[in-house]
C-alpha cells in the first residue's frame, strides 16, 4: 500500500538547521533556523526562527506559505578566506 503521509517538501529541509529563504515578492530572510510545519486552515506553512540579531537578540517566528516560498540556501559554518 502506499504511503499517504508523505511530506509536501520532499525532506528538503534539516529541522535545527540555519537556511536564507526567499519568497516571491523579493523578500530574503537571512540566518533564520528551520523549526518544522504547522497547519493553518489544513495547508501547511513552514515555521522558522530568526537569529535575534535584527531586533537585538530577541527571537522571532517566521512562518512562510510553501506556495510563496521561492529559494532556501543552506547556510554553513565554513569561514570562507579567499583574500
Amino acid at each position: 500500500m502506499k504511503d499517504l503521509n508523505q511530506s509536501y517538501d520532499d525532506g528538503l529541509l534539516n529541522e535545527g538547521k540555519s537556511y536564507t529563504v526567499g519568497t516571491n515578492d523579493g523578500k530574503e530572510f537571512r540566518h533564520v533556523v528551520y523549526k518544522g510545519t504547522k497547519l493553518l486552515n489544513g495547508k501547511p506553512l513552514m515555521v522558522f526562527e530568526t537569529s535575534g540579531v535584527a531586533t537585538n537578540f530577541e527571537k522571532e517566528q517566521l512562518t512562510i506559505n510553501p506556495s510563496f516560498h521561492t529559494f532556501t540556501i543552506t547556510e554553513t559554518k565554513e569561514n570562507n578566506n579567499n583574500g
